[in-house]
């Protein structure tokens, strides 16, 4: 994949030049509260990372590692969701994957910045870019999904937990109770997602068309729940491997990537992974002639 990233890069610097864009920095207003971000570098299409739960990529030091590696190839753009890092709390007392979408369209707008946009969601931040993509098409030039969450996870993973027991391993207790409250309450993780609500309208995403989509899956070896018995942590994981592949039927143009070691902390665990994932992004968008830009409506 290296090889054939090394050439990429040598189109990338001819063809992400076109346009001069200014960086971004700062809080923008979406509604009487203000949403950071921030982007940099010039090129097309715009790179738009919407990070895990509980992580605001303009502060994280990871993120901002990768933004610096894809800079020189084209814009990216970091942006912190409501109630973490640098933007305001949302009004509302649950929130869902759609208000993330919204604020996202938003914040764009308001700061100039103008699709399409190749988004770039991590863990629960890929649930957020399929109903980004599933509700303003035109402005999605593509999707990498970074191990990204997907809409039938957590319901699935429940569902192949035996029935509880007196004197069940600790572990499995555990990670029962964690996607029961998930599923059930959203008050109890710490964005106060709703996660029925946010898998529903993930679902309505069927298909980006030939718009790129690339894949970039943890390693089969990792176990989400450490200390789980080995035969259910590797059914468990199958699932996850299953359901990772289905993310390629959201395009003819779809690509999955698995990392050889790394886990679900892709962006901090294999950062060059990353990189690499979202700059054959990029190359697909381009290689399509996809990068004409909308312009924001305010």
């Amino acid at each position: 994949m290296h090889d054939l990233l090394a050439a990429l890069l040598a189109s990338l610097a001819l063809a992400g030049t076109a346009t001069i864009t200014p960086e971004v920095d700062g809080r923008f207003d979406v509604g009487g509260r203000a949403i950071r971000l921030q982007c940099q570098g010039t090129g097309e299409p715009t790179v738009v990372v919407d990070a895990g739960m509980g992580t605001a990529p303009v502060e994280d030091a990871g993120w901002q590692r990768i933004a610096a590696r894809i800079a020189p190839a084209t814009r990216i753009c970091l942006y912190d969701r409501a109630g973490v890092g640098s933007s305001d709390r949302a009004p509302e007392p649950i929130r869902t994957s759609l208000n993330a979408a919204n604020d996202l369209h938003a914040v764009l707008q308001e700061a100039g910045v103008r699709g399409p946009f190749l988004l770039v969601g991590h863990s629960i931040g890929g649930l957020h870019a399929q109903v980004f993509a599933s509700r303003f098409p035109d402005d999605t030039a593509g999707l990498v999904l970074v191990s990204s969450t997907h809409p039938d996870q957590m319901t699935t993973w429940l569902a192949m937990l035996p029935s509880a027991t007196p004197g069940e391993e600790k572990p499995l207790t555990d990670v029962r109770t964690f996607l029961s409250a998930m599923i059930e309450d959203p008050n109890r993780n710490e964005e106060r997602l709703d996660w029925r609500a946010s898998a529903a309208a993930a679902r309505q995403l069927k298909t980006l068309g030939d718009k790129p989509v690339i894949v970039a899956t943890h390693s089969q070896r990792f176990r989400m729940v450490p200390g789980l018995s080995e035969p259910l942590a590797i059914r468990l994981e199958d699932s996850s491997q299953r359901m990772q592949k289905q993310f390629l039927t959201l395009s003819s143009n779809a690509h999955q990537n698995i990392a050889a070691t790394a886990g679900h902390g892709l962006p901090h665990e294999a950062p060059e992974f990353v990189v690499d994932n979202i700059l054959q992004g990029v190359a697909a968008v381009r290689a399509q002639g996809s990068t004409g830009r909308t312009q924001p409506t305010r």
